[in-house]
């Protein structure tokens, strides 16, 4: 084995770690790519409360095996009304998927917008997480906003 000088060894060292540093930027803007739609498609009321109908659309090009919201009801007048935690796990790569959930006791004419607050959890098969607040595209068919 041939020993190199101290010098040669720290250019070594720097340069293989700015090509690591640079391949994992490079990992992580590929990871960050494409958009994650979500739609709120349809509110109904049932004699439970305000029923749901979200369609979400997995264009990140990762498989989504955690994927949880953080959503806030404001009632008409903006005042908030309620927090829910919802998980919507797994979303298929390339793939549309329809998800319900009551809102709660909450009647549907007395909401004013539902607001994305957060993506609590987002990870991939490989359970590396994603940062999907920066994908998300949200819009709504029903007479309630949906809001990012």
């Amino acid at each position: 084995m041939v020993e190199r000088p101290l010098c040669t060894r720290w250019r070594l060292g720097v340069a293989t770690a700015l090509a690591v540093l640079a391949f994992s930027g490079a990992v992580s803007r590929a990871q960050d790519s494409g958009a994650l739609s979500i739609e709120l498609n349809k509110v109904e009321s049932t004699e439970q409360g305000c029923l749901s109908v979200f369609l979400l659309d997995n264009e990140t090009g990762h498989e989504l095996h955690r994927f949880r919201l953080d959503l806030v009801v404001f009632d008409q007048k903006g005042v908030y009304a309620k927090q829910l935690l919802v998980d919507m796990a797994p979303l298929y790569e390339d793939k549309k998927t329809m998800a319900s959930f009551l809102i709660g006791d909450v009647a549907c004419d007395d909401i004013g917008s539902v607001l994305v607050n957060d993506v609590p959890q987002c990870e991939n098969g490989a359970g590396a997480s994603l940062d999907c607040v920066k994908l998300l595209q949200v819009q709504s068919r029903s007479d309630i906003p949906l809001e990012k």
